[in-house]
């Protein structure tokens, strides 16, 4: 197989237990072997971070104190290559085989540049892992039953939002949401962002856009919740801004499951 054109760029604020069982699996499906930009983010680093990114070749980026999500992902994409990055989190493994993970991954590419979306998921479908907040909303809201009905009926703006959620859920969720959700290829969908939130798990992003638009914006945002008193973009971009813009997203059958293996404070 030969080197796809994107960068893979990892965020790891302490939880070594879990960036060590990631990178393994990286190694051992192939990811690792796809790119020669390979990049940990370390804020707040310990001299056992830096040698696990670098047992698995891992160029290790060094922040002398946490500074949250939004900011360790910010510094993160700005040391990497213009052009299509992977960015995620030290808790995410790699599920799917190489062919698999080679196959989605360069579909990914290709459509991220050919429909213009500003973000590819590309978390498991089958095996999300935990927890799955929007998951749990999207049923609660669409589910067939008179609970369900009644909520949408209560709630249709609340329940609007959610419909992105069901290429998670339903086998052919373009046939139950078929105004809001187009299929590309087979388990590949695109979905408004007036559907669906902004996710910070597992995303396929082109940097300079993720720059200049989402990180610009979401340090624009005042908000009164935080994560260990940090933005975390997510948080920010949950906002009339993000609906109103209609920005694509790109689903896909996804790659990592999120497993996370210890606490790290939140």
């Amino acid at each position: 197989m030969n080197e796809l054109s994107f960068a893979i760029g990892i965020l790891s604020w302490r939880g070594y237990d879990s960036l060590e069982n990631s990178l393994y699996s990286y190694k051992k499906n192939g990811l690792s072997d796809m790119t020669n930009h390979k990049f940990v983010c370390l804020p707040d680093f310990t001299e056992e971070g830096i040698k696990i990114a670098k047992k698995y070749n891992y160029k290790p980026i060094l922040i002398n104190n946490n500074i949250g999500i939004l900011e360790g992902f910010k510094f993160l994409a700005e040391q990497m290559p213009q052009g299509p990055i992977l960015l995620l989190e030290n808790d995410l493994e790699l599920i799917e085989n190489k062919k698999e993970t080679y196959a989605q991954l360069q579909k990914s590419i290709k459509l991220l540049n050919e429909h213009r979306v500003i973000q590819v998921r590309l978390r498991s479908k089958i095996n999300p892992g935990e927890p799955f907040v929007g998951l749990k909303k999207y049923k609660n809201y669409w589910s067939s039953n008179i609970i369900s009905r009644i909520k949408r009926l209560l709630r249709p703006f609340k329940a609007r939002k959610l419909i992105g959620t069901s290429t998670y859920h339903h086998e052919e969720p373009d046939k139950i949401h078929p105004n809001f959700v187009k299929k590309i290829y087979e388990g590949f969908y695109i979905v408004p962002s007036s559907v669906l939130t902004w996710a910070n798990l597992a995303i396929l992003v082109d940097r300079d856009i993720y720059l200049e638009t989402i990180i610009k914006k979401a340090e624009q945002i005042k908000s009164k919740k935080h994560i260990n008193g940090f933005k975390n973009i997510e948080i920010e971009l949950n906002n009339s801004w993000w609906r109103n813009k209609q920005f694509k997203i790109l689903i896909t059958p996804g790659l990592f499951k999120h497993n996370r293996l210890s606490h790290r404070g939140y």
